[in-house]
Order: structure tokens, then C-alpha cells, then sequence
């Protein structure tokens, strides 16, 4: 497929922290500005203490062998802060699924995006998520996705030069807690 744009944003404030999301785009003319505006949507679940940086500059990778080719720059947007002064779960949210059309070494090409940590507000009594704040999740990503049909993807760095890139054509949210145990970028 070519190149991919790295694009990474930044969780900062809460125990744990920091943590980082990865995204990947084909062309990150507009990327920068769906994603801060994809965390946006969400800010009703995050925490007040929760502050998201979309980062307005990384790297460019060859999506065959994942060797870094050069940087990219764009226009730096606001910080997103969480909105919910309520107790929260430091290591617990919700997962976005990214499915894409891309099959490869017979498997579909999928992704996952944690949202941790979430305000105890998007919990079920039944420590699922509350069907209302699933669907809040679920219609940002389905946002995301539509801003950026052409251009959001999923890489798979593969061995030597089999990586894998594909476009995503859908994002679920299941009726979960989920569990992050890592931050790594």
C-alpha cells in the first residue's frame, strides 16, 4: 500500500499514566483533527482528570517492512480534558474494534483502540458497559471511520517485507469492561 502515518495521542493525569494511542492513516491531511475530534465526542465518559493530546507530528513508515521513512507535521489541535468529576477505574474502559476488508495469512486484518480509564457514569449495575454510553462510543467511531474512510487503516508489521495495511470499514464496541494491563505505544 505504501506509506502509513503514524499517528499518536497522548493520556495524561490519572494513576497509570501517561498512556498513549496509536492510530495509523494512508494520508494524514485531516487525521490530526478527527481524532482530537473522535476524543472529543467522548469526553463525557473521561474523567475530568483525563487530558488527551493529539499529536500534530510523527513518523512515516513503509507499510511493507515498517522502515521509517521520514516525519510529518500538521496543525496542532486543542487538548481534549475529560468532563465527569466521578470516581473511576484506572485500569478499566471500554475496547473499539476496527474490522477492515483485508485478509491476511488467512486471517482478517482488525484492530483494537482502549478507552482507559472511563468514568464509573458508563458502567452497567452488572459491571458491563451502560447501553447508552456504548452507543456514545460506538457513534464517535463510527464518526471517525466516516471522516476518515479513505484513510484510516490497520497495519500489520508482519516479518521482513510482509506487512500488511488495511483500510478500516467499521468499529464495534462490545457490552464490556475492558482491562488494560499495558500503555506501550
Amino acid at each position: 500500500m505504501g506509506d502509513v502515518y503514524r499517528l499518536r495521542s497522548e493520556w495524561t493525569g490519572f494513576i497509570g499514566g501517561p498512556g498513549v494511542t496509536t492510530m495509523y492513516f494512508v494520508d494524514v491531511s485531516t487525521a490530526v483533527a478527527s481524532v482530537q475530534t473522535f476524543f472529543s465526542a467522548l469526553a463525557d465518559v473521561l474523567p475530568n482528570t483525563v487530558h488527551i493530546q493529539v499529536q500534530n507530528a510523527g513518523d512515516i513508515l513503509e507499510s511493507t517492512t515498517g522502515v521509517m521513512t521520514d516525519t510529518w507535521t500538521s496543525d496542532a489541535v486543542d487538548i481534549v480534558d475529560g468532563g465527569i468529576n466521578e470516581p473511576y477505574s484506572a485500569p478499566s474502559g471500554a475496547v473499539v474494534n476496527w474490522k477492515t476488508a483485508t485478509i491476511t495469512k488467512g486471517r482478517r486484518l482488525k484492530g483494537k483502540t482502549f478507552l482507559v480509564p472511563l468514568s464509573q457514569t458508563v458502567y452497567a449495575g452488572d459491571g458491563t458497559l451502560d447501553s447508552d454510553k456504548q452507543e456514545e462510543i460506538r457513534t464517535a467511531a463510527a464518526a471517525l471511520v466516516e471522516a476518515q474512510s479513505e484513510s484510516l487503516c490497520i497495519w500489520h508489521r508482519g516479518t521482513g517485507t510482509d506487512g500488511t495495511t488495511g483500510i478500516v470499514t467499521e468499529a464495534t464496541v462490545p457490552d464490556l469492561a475492558a482491562i488494560l494491563r499495558s500503555r506501550r505505544g
